[in-house]
C-alpha cells in the first residue's frame, strides 16, 4: 500500500509471473528447427458451466434390490434345455419352444372341480395373457417409481387416486360398454347421472335482432340456391363453337388432326366427326340449319337441306 514501493512490487510480481510461465513452457516437449527451438503447446481447454445437473446413476429395480438382499447372483443360462417328455433338447424361448409345448401338451386333463365342458386350452391362454399383462404392469410401475410418480394399485383405484367424478365417469363408460349402449342396464340405487357428457344441441334465440335472423336465413338460401351463370365460360364456349363451324366450312367437312390456322383450340378427329354428325357442341346443328334455310351455300352442299349438306360434306365438294 506504500506509494513509494508500489512500482517495485508490481515489477517483481510481473517478473515472477513471467518466470513461472516460461518454466511451464520449457517443461513442454520441444524440438530444434533451423537453429530455433519450438515447443508443442497443449490443446486448449475451455471449461463451461453445466446447464443441467449431473445425471444420477440408474436406480435398481425391485427385483434387483431383492436379489442383493438374498444374495442371488445372475447366472448365464443355456439356450436349450432337456425335456424329459419329448426326450430331446428344446429351445428355452422362441417359436420352437411353442411348437414343442403344443407337441407335448396335445391333451389337457380336466380337474375334478372344473366344468367338464370348459375349454382348458382357452383357459390356459387366458392365464398366459394375464401373466403378460401383470409383467407389463410391473415394468411400468418401476418406471413410475424412478420418476417419483404415484401409481394406483391393480384393479379398482382407491379413494387416494380417484375422485367422485372419476368414479362416476368409470361407471358411465362401463354401463354404456354393452351391445345396446346401456339401454337395458338397470339403474343402481342412489345413482347420480354424470353431467357434461353427450353432445348438446344449441338452439337459436326465437327473439332478438331481426337483421341477424335475416342474414342467417339468407345464408341458408344461398347454399340451396343454384349458382350464378358463368358468363365468361359461356362466352368462350360460344366462340369455340363458332370456330368449329368456320373450320368445318372452310375445310369442306374433312377431318384434320392438326391445329386450325383460324385460331381456337386443337380439335381432334373425334371433334370433327361429332360436329359433322350433328352431335356434341352447343348450337352447332342449329347454326348449320339456319345457314342452309336462308340460302347459305357452303362447300358442303347447295340444296339448302341439312341432310344434303351433311352428305356433301363427306364427299368434300
Amino acid at each position: 500500500r506504500d506509494e513509494d514501493q508500489c512500482d517495485a512490487y508490481l515489477c517483481s510480481l510481473a517478473r515472477d509471473g513471467i518466470q513461472a510461465l516460461l518454466t511451464k513452457v520449457w517443461d513442454l516437449p520441444s524440438e530444434q528447427i533451423d537453429n530455433s527451438i519450438y515447443v508443442t503447446l497443449p490443446k486448449p481447454v475451455t471449461k463451461l458451466p453445466r446447464e443441467k445437473p449431473v445425471p444420477k446413476g440408474k436406480e435398481i429395480t425391485k427385483w434387483e434390490q431383492y436379489a442383493r438382499e438374498k444374495g442371488i447372483k445372475r447366472r448365464k443360462k443355456g439356450k436349450k434345455v432337456w425335456d424329459e417328455v419329448l426326450k430331446q433338447f428344446v429351445p428355452r424361448y422362441g417359436y420352437r419352444k411353442i411348437l414343442a409345448e403344443k407337441e407335448k401338451n396335445w391333451v389337457k386333463e380336466v380337474p375334478d372341480n372344473a366344468d367338464p365342458y370348459e375349454d382348458q386350452f382357452a383357459k390356459a391362454a387366458e392365464i398366459k395373457k394375464e401373466n403378460i399383462a401383470k409383467n407389463e404392469y410391473q415394468r411400468l410401475r418401476n418406471i413410475a417409481k424412478h420418476r417419483k410418480l404415484k401409481v394406483p394399485n391393480v384393479g379398482i383405484t382407491g379413494n387416494e387416486y380417484a375422485s367422485a367424478k372419476d368414479l362416476g365417469l368409470a361407471t358411465h363408460y362401463a354401463r354404456h360398454a354393452t351391445a345396446s349402449l346401456g339401454k337395458f342396464q338397470p339403474d343402481l340405487p342412489n345413482e347420480k347421472k354424470v353431467k357434461g357428457l353427450g353432445k348438446k344441441r344449441k338452439h337459436e334465440d326465437t327473439t332478438g335482432d331481426a337483421e341477424v335472423e335475416k342474414k342467417r336465413y339468407m345464408a341458408v338460401l344461398e347454399k340451396i340456391d343454384k349458382p350464378d351463370l358463368n358468363l365468361e365460360g359461356a362466352v368462350h364456349k360460344q366462340i369455340r363453337d363458332e370456330n368449329v363451324i368456320m373450320d368445318l366450312e372452310r375445310r369442306g367437312g374433312k377431318k384434320y388432326g392438326r391445329r386450325s390456322k383460324m385460331g381456337g383450340r386443337h380439335r381432334t378427329k373425334s371433334d370433327h366427326r361429332a360436329a359433322k354428325l350433328g352431335k356434341g357442341y352447343h348450337k352447332i346443328k342449329a347454326k348449320i340449319k339456319s345457314k342452309a334455310k336462308f340460302g347459305g351455300t357452303g362447300k358442303g352442299g347447295s340444296k339448302g337441306n341439312f341432310g344434303d349438306m351433311r352428305k356433301g360434306a363427306g364427299k368434300g365438294k
